[in-house]
């Protein structure tokens, strides 16, 4: 897309050398399709609504993208591929210019504005337009605020206090000021009171239903410490009779026995059905759109990002010669998609949250994919087909990105574009899905001390996979809601975000020694992630001069310097850790249109 772009930029301005008549000169307009003829009606403020929605897509397509960045900066997983600009060391390469080609955290911080920008535009143009109704209208505002809401939820989980932009800015502006985290987190949960009152409660696919809407709200109540106002939220969709978790088989396999109700969920010809009550928001990528409405190309990367570099050279049968291949055509690449570990889940994922054996979700027989499956699957190996029993390597760390499970009804997904040799074809994907509602409401329970209303929850969303259902409400932890949210949302939750925004809560709260005082020091988020994620824990068992490492103040990723040294006129503020945190002033916490 950047190459196209480029291209046509440099087209124009040959173009232009090359003219030299009088006529040149002359004013003309370069097209009809100013704003003022655009936002005029509903008509015209939907383009800005589907460019809203499609951008919601881009953090689950490609190599990595916003999911993976927040999956290697959690306790569930890191970056295992071996090249050198792949995020390994936290400390040398997460920087305030920027990261590795692959894994940009500052991509997010650039597509959060743009899509504020985007909601802005039809904010700051709605009374320019005619519309049918006030609902016609109020529901083109409520549409705006929910995605200006979801990309600030997103932007002070992952980089804190930030500017927030109130209006559309029509001439260039270089004197943004940052506002306090619980200042944007106050002001996104006024919007999405309005907007829940006005979103429709039945869309097209892609669309934003009065559902998200409070699924939202319910999560911006939690970061604020409204735990009450969090269950009821929540409690809005549940009991909506709109929504319901999925427990019977349908779709695309129903009839086929082999699978079961968990396979059918996540599989992309289901995700979007109408029979499947459970989504709320599916964002949308088939094969064949446009090549404009998929601007990472490619489709999902599912496969290549989640499943191991199983394939490779240094895989030996018991003869010492090559044991696996990617070969295209092969049916075990074709079965499993040529993987590179762009995202290689922990051993607390792939082990010590499974703690029983009817659990659909860890289920080998369909849904995972443990070790233990994979065969020999070079034709030329004298134990083709063949179980790999004892895996032998050229050195051991090798196996960080080559040898391990994976949840394959996940990240199994057809590769029209290379079906012989699949990297994860097109698909939609969940944003947010209603088992991720009741573990919200599980945690608002929690924080309140109502622990049977909790367990009775999370026996919701354990009963639907067959796993063991809770007995003792005492057994119930923010420690276990995690596990829980890792076992149901593996690939689908922002899950540094999520972590990060509990974080604050026990800060806020000044619970196990944590405080506001100290956040860049001393937070949950860096213990957590120490204490389950065996790599950044161990550092250097990595190749060459890398090593895995976090350090606390990680919680919160760098501002970007350009996005600093460019507001020459106001102030944004650096986050602790990272070079530039002398000019820091005390962040506003009024919201006007001045920002």
């Amino acid at each position: 897309m950047k190459r196209i772009i480029k291209k046509t930029a440099c087209i124009l301005l040959a173009g232009i050398m090359a003219s030299c008549s009088d006529d040149f000169l002359g004013i003309k307009p370069l097209s009809i399709y100013t704003p003022e003829s655009i936002y005029i009606n509903a008509k015209g403020f939907e383009g800005v609504m589907v460019t809203l929605r499609k951008n919601l897509r881009v953090d689950f397509y490609g190599n990595v993208g916003g999911i993976g960045c927040e999956l290697i900066a959690s306790d569930m997983a890191v970056g295992a591929n071996k090249e050198q600009n792949a995020i390994h060391n936290f400390d040398t390469q997460v920087l305030t210019t920027g990261t590795g080609s692959n894994y940009d955290f500052h991509e997010i911080w650039g597509r959060a504005y743009n899509q504020v920008r985007n909601a802005n535009v039809a904010l700051s143009r709605i009374d320019q337009g005619e519309f049918n109704s006030d609902e016609e209208k109020n529901a083109i505002i409520a549409e705006a605020y929910f995605h200006r809401a979801y990309w600030y939820y997103r932007l002070v989980h992952l980089f804190g206090d930030v500017p927030f932009l109130n209006k559309e800015h029509t001439a260039p502006k270089i004197d943004f000021y940052t506002h306090s985290r619980q200042t944007i987190l106050d002001k996104i949960a006024q919007d999405m009171e309005f907007a829940v009152e006005w979103l429709p409660e039945d869309v097209v696919p892609g669309a934003i239903p009065q559902g998200a809407g409070y699924h939202l709200l319910a999560k911006i109540y939690l970061a604020s410490g409204r735990f009450s106002d969090a269950a009821k939220a929540a409690s809005d969709v549940i009991g909506s009779g709109k929504y319901e978790l999925m427990k019977s088989r349908f779709g695309k396999y129903k009839s086929d026995s082999k699978y079961n109700v968990i396979w059918d969920l996540h599989q992309k010809e289901n995700k979007s059905l109408d029979d499947n009550r459970e989504a709320l928001i599916v964002v949308q990528d088939r094969y064949g759109f446009p090549s404009e409405s998929a601007e990472v190309g490619g489709g999902t990367s599912a496969m290549r990002k989640y499943v191991p570099s199983w394939w490779q050279n240094y895989i030996l049968d018991p003869d010492k010669k090559r044991g696996m291949i990617d070969t295209q055509g092969n049916p075990l690449i074709i079965q499993l998609g040529r993987g590179v570990g762009y995202v290689r889940a922990t051993y607390y994922h792939n082990y010590i949250i499974w703690t029983d054996g009817t659990d659909l979700r860890h289920d080998s027989q369909v849904n995972w994919w443990p070790v233990e499956k994979f065969y020999y699957n070079n034709p030329t190996s004298s134990y083709y087909g063949q179980p790999v029993t004892t895996l032998q390597t050229s050195t051991p760390v090798d196996t960080i990105h080559c040898w391990y499970p994976f949840p394959y009804y996940k990240v199994y997904v057809e590769d029209e574009e290379r079906p012989e040799q699949p990297y994860g074809g097109h698909s939609d994907w969940y944003l947010y899905r209603l088992a991720e509602t009741y573990l919200l409401r599980v945690e608002a329970y929690f924080w309140q001390g109502d622990l049977d209303k909790a367990m009775a929850d999370l026996n919701e969303v354990r009963g639907r996979a067959n796993a063991e259902l809770l007995t003792d409400p005492s057994d119930v932890t923010i420690e276990y809601i995690l596990d829980e949210r890792a076992r149901e949302l593996f690939a689908e939750e922002f899950r540094k975000s999520e972590l990060t925004r509990i974080a604050y809560i026990m800060a806020e709260k000044g619970l196990n020694g944590y405080s506001l005082s100290n956040f860049s020091t001393k937070n949950y988020w860096y213990d957590r992630v120490m204490a389950k994620n065996e790599f950044y824990r161990a550092g250097n068992i990595l190749w060459g001069p890398n090593i895995f490492k976090v350090s606390p103040f990680h919680i919160l990723w760098p501002i970007p310097s350009s996005a600093i040294s460019t507001n020459v006129g106001g102030v944004i503020n650096q986050n602790e850790g990272y070079v530039g945190t002398d000019k820091n002033q005390p962040p506003l916490t009024v919201i006007d249109d001045s920002q």
